[in-house]
């Protein structure tokens, strides 16, 4: 099998010759050669440019030639410019001034028109790679990207002062929800529907700070309607990977979307998930980041338990239970590499 079948099939559940293998963050910071076009070009110029954004994507698998997937390289906060905000990143993310007035104003979002750069440069990929990896798009979820601009970017700790907002002006809050959700369940659908993604990712990193109440009421509408909006322009053939950091407390809630796998984080039990739930929805997961800033020996000895963890039935997927961080080895994605292809 190659990469592109082996991913594909362990999200429909089907078996496959290896557990297949991708890692969050793979394009990006740990790789000298990203360092290096950071180095010469801003970030926006990177996700924009199809040409950078295209060779950006395909670093990791030409350093890593176990990997199964290519995801494309592109940031959560992609919709916000053709809104109307100024994102800057360096030192933390900035964002101009936002207010819950604002929403209706908001220009009718096209995402062929306004932010058409992941999937441009996921069909560049494929133009590269054929269909030897699978292609992965991504969007953020409506709840991270909007606590990331009621904070005007990076924010309090834990986002108290954006929460603070939602809660205290609950309908306009559902209202900017909502439209959020509409917005970037268009994105990610264009990156299917031109881009040619294989499958695509929700990344919801801040759902975890809410109890399960709050989720159900405030983020949880939203994401579903991300969702709604993508089937609605995609149909159902395309697989939807959903991941929160920090949200095991959540999972019943997100078991319920209309999603074919669950992203867990280190902390979330896989033996458990897929002995209870393993029948109806693929994991993807787990391995702690920071067990690749180690020594080879325990990148190795925790890539045998998670895979232990997982089993032999089909739907699952080898990843890491958070993105890279910069200082991550290559010496350890190596070894993680090499002990679940045997190569």
């Amino acid at each position: 099998m190659n990469g592109k079948q082996r991913i594909v099939s362990a999200l429909n559940l089907q078996p496959v010759d290896r557990t297949p293998v991708w890692f969050m963050r793979q394009a990006g910071r740990h790789l000298p050669e990203y360092r290096k076009i950071a180095a010469e070009h801003s970030f926006w110029e990177r996700c924009m440019d199809v040409d950078l954004c295209t060779d950006i994507t395909l670093q990791p698998l030409n350093r890593y030639k176990g990997i199964d997937a290519a995801i494309i390289f592109s940031d959560i906060l992609t919709p916000l410019p053709s809104l109307g905000y100024d994102v800057e990143y360096g030192g933390g993310i900035r964002i101009s001034d936002f207010d819950l007035s604002h929403v209706d104003d908001w220009t009718d979002f096209s995402a062929r028109k306004h932010a058409p750069w992941a999937a441009d440069g996921l069909k560049a990929v494929g133009e590269e790679i054929g269909d030897t990896k699978a292609r992965l798009g991504f969007v953020g979820s409506p709840w991270t990207i909007c606590m990331y601009l009621l904070s005007g970017g990076t924010g309090d700790k834990d986002f108290h002062n954006a929460r603070a907002k939602i809660y205290s002006n609950p309908e306009e809050a559902e209202n900017l929800l909502l439209k959020m959700g509409e917005i970037v369940g268009g994105l990610l659908a264009d990156q299917v529907n031109h881009g040619g993604a294989d499958a695509v990712q929700v990344f919801d990193t801040w759902a975890g700070l809410l109890s399960p109440e709050t989720y159900r009421k405030f983020a949880m509408p939203a994401t579903r309607k991300t969702i709604e909006v993508f089937r609605e322009k995609v149909g159902s053939e395309v697989p939807l990977i959903h991941y929160a950091k920090g949200s095991g407390h959540l999972h019943s809630a997100i078991r319920e979307l209309d999603v074919n796998a669950i992203s867990l984080d280190w902390r979330d039990d896989l033996a458990q998930n897929r002995a209870q739930f393993g029948d109806k929805l693929a994991f993807q997961g787990n391995l702690d980041p920071s067990l690749l800033h180690g020594s080879t020996d325990m990148a190795r000895v925790a890539t045998q338990d998670v895979l232990r963890a997982a089993g032999d039935k089909p739907g699952h997927i080898f990843n890491l239970g958070h993105g890279f961080a910069p200082s991550a080895r290559i010496d350890c994605v190596e070894t993680v590499l090499r002990e679940i292809t045997g190569e």
